[in-house]
């Protein structure tokens, strides 16, 4: 088995999955600007059990993904241990376990983050899928700052003696999902619990926040989520950041035609599902408001082009925008 996780130079800057958001364009075009690794929206065991169309349509993926991981929610073991030999059967470069997610269609089913409630089932769970994957693909988590009363310190003392390739540790707890700074303490001591990899989810969502996040936790990656929202770029302006200390930003021009070719990328069939997704590139623009407007309402391509035309020849004069 290679290892991704292991193999891959430190630090990681990779695209973390988000519903309704990471599809396959939204993959390709992150991963156009820069991402280590790359996750479609996270699917359901329950979903894979009953061999859901819609939830194998998510997990298509192009080569030029590689490498690529799918993440799993669910609450039964004997489902995650299913899941995970299809996962393995379709070609991902390894499989990751949701127990940080806040988000109510989960939450309400006892997954993602409630899973915290019961250390002793997120064990089993995490068991079952190391049994799944059979050592042919690595086996990774996510995880938040805290549930109710659970903390990721009791999570990952309860898993630190298990076969994982990495945690990845959002900074927020699942009370306050995205409100207020991420506790970038929780991640640094996380550190020092578990003997492998740690990923900072929560606070990367400018080259200066990515490298405040990484000097402070000492981890070994940064999952890239909302941060991305309008900037695919942004992967690549972190690693030029810690390389350099500085990085370009694309003009509005540019960033415009990014949008574009974005679009171009999504096809007909993902176009309703794209329309916020290019209405979040328009942001700070002059006459953002009338873009967006234009935008959520978009059927095709042509749509977009015309849109497009439109920005441009009403942007003002690009500058050199390097900080």
């Amino acid at each position: 088995m290679k290892n991704c996780w292991v193999a891959l130079k430190k630090p990681l800057i990779y695209l973390a999955p988000m519903s309704g958001v990471t599809n396959k364009a939204y993959r390709q075009i992150v991963k156009r600007f820069y991402a280590d690794l790359v996750f479609p929206e996270f699917v359901s065991v329950d979903a894979l059990h009953f061999d859901s169309v819609k939830t194998l349509e998510i997990l298509n993926f192009d080569k030029c993904e590689h490498p690529i991981i799918a993440q799993l929610f669910g609450v039964k073991p004997e489902y995650f241990y299913e899941a995970t030999k299809k996962i393995a059967r379709l070609g991902f470069d390894g499989v990751d376990i949701n127990f940080g997610c806040p988000a109510p269609k989960v939450a309400k089913n006892g997954g993602g983050a409630t899973l915290l409630s019961d250390l002793g089932l997120c064990r089993e769970i995490i068991q079952a899928t190391l049994a799944g994957a059979e050592g042919k693909i690595p086996v990774s988590v996510k995880t938040r700052k805290s549930y109710q009363k659970t903390s990721v310190r009791d999570f990952c003392k309860k898993i630190s003696d298990l076969p994982l390739a990495a945690i990845c540790v959002h900074g927020r707890s699942f009370e306050k999902p995205y409100l207020g700074k991420a506790d970038l303490e929780c991640i640094r001591e996380a550190k020092t619990l578990v003997p492998f990899l740690v990923m900072a989810s929560g606070h990367a969502h400018t080259p200066e926040a990515a490298k405040e996040t990484l000097d402070f936790t000492k981890c070994d990656g940064l999952a890239l989520a909302r941060g991305t929202f309008g900037r695919p770029w942004i992967g690549r302006q972190i690693k030029e950041y810690l390389t350099s200390g500085k990085y370009s930003e694309p003009d509005d021009g540019e960033k415009i035609k990014i949008m574009l070719e974005h679009a171009k990328l999504a096809g007909s069939s993902q176009f309703i599902e794209m329309r916020k997704v290019l209405a979040w590139y328009v942001k700070g623009l002059p006459n953002a408001a009338k873009y967006r407007n234009q935008l959520v309402r978009v059927n095709s391509l042509a749509q977009v082009e015309k849109i497009v035309q439109s920005i441009l020849l009403n942007l003002p004069p690009a500058c050199d925008c390097q900080k």
